[in-house]
């Protein structure tokens, strides 16, 4: 990873981060960027427990063009993932695993 591409992962590590309304112990956020779409689904938990819908407020569409322009930079340099998964524990450090 470039150190522009480290730039658009903490654009969107802050995003989510501080777009989880009811506060956090860790969060898993996993991103599938396709042709002119992108899933995603964010885990929070709380107290021992994980949920999926939790309430957030953040506009996906920003995480979506962040999330394109950081795989057109991989595809550029011939890695050319697929998906890949942040994860955060509270104190810990920011974790990203890409899946080609």
């Amino acid at each position: 990873m470039i150190t522009e591409d480290l730039e658009i992962v903490k654009k969107i590590f802050h995003m989510v981060e501080g777009g989880i309304v009811h506060g956090y112990d860790a969060f898993r956020y996993e991103i599938e960027v396709s042709q002119g779409f992108m899933e995603a689904e964010l885990t929070v938990e709380k107290n021992g427990v994980e949920v999926t819908d939790a309430e957030i407020d953040f506009d996906i569409s920003d995480v979506y063009f962040l999330a394109k322009e950081l795989k057109a930079n991989a595809v550029q340099r011939g890695e050319p993932w697929k998906s890949f998964v942040m994860s955060y524990r509270e104190g810990g450090e920011v974790k990203i695993k890409f899946s080609y």
